[in-house]
């Protein structure tokens, strides 16, 4: 049994550990065997992520508060909490993923930039674009009208090079004259 100032440095640590998290998921992992956690706590790693299997009263002391401290009407029975400082979407995806091959694991909720969200809107996460994908549709949008403009200013120098190009087969360029010249001499 844990003392009181051992619970206290885990309270203290749990919350430095949680405090620059943005996107916070409270799953229920009733039911996975050791392997399948173990696989779940490398999925969540390559997702930037981190696992943590949670005491329900140690975690509300830690999070009470804080920026997190709606989480805690989440923590209740078996709770493990999959938390991330970068791409909360990313991670998301990771669980749900999970979840599809593991149906013991289930979303209960989850925190995202200080919005509460119960299961079915953690769970929507997944389905959202992650910032990278963002950042490239919003940079091809503002290529676009560039690309286009550039293309109708190109157009009226390119049919012009064409048409002379066009007449000079059509004549005979100067230019071959003075290269059969050159053969010659």
């Amino acid at each position: 049994m844990l003392t009181r100032a051992q619970k206290q440095e885990q309270i203290e640590a749990l919350k430095a550990t949680l405090a620059p998290a943005s996107g916070l998921f409270v799953m229920d992992f009733t039911g996975l065997t050791v392997g399948e956690v173990t696989e779940l706590r490398r999925k969540v790693k390559e997702a930037n992520g981190n696992y943590r299997v949670v005491k329900n009263t140690l975690a509300k002391l830690s999070l009470a508060d804080t920026a997190h401290q709606s989480l805690q009407q989440l923590l209740s029975g078996p709770a493990a909490v999959a938390y991330t400082s970068q791409d909360a979407v990313i991670l998301a995806k990771a669980l749900a993923d999970f979840a599809k091959a593991h149906d013991k694991l289930k979303f209960r909720g989850g925190l995202i930039e200080g919005q509460l969200l119960d299961a079915a809107q953690a769970k929507q996460v997944s389905t959202l674009p992650s910032k990278k994908e963002l950042v490239a549709r919003l940079l091809f949008l503002l290529q676009s009208p560039m690309r286009r403009l550039v293309t109708v200013l190109a157009a009226p120098v390119k049919g012009l090079a064409v048409s002379l190009q066009q007449i000079a087969e059509k004549k005979g360029t100067p230019d071959e004259g003075v290269q059969d010249q050159a053969k010659e001499n």
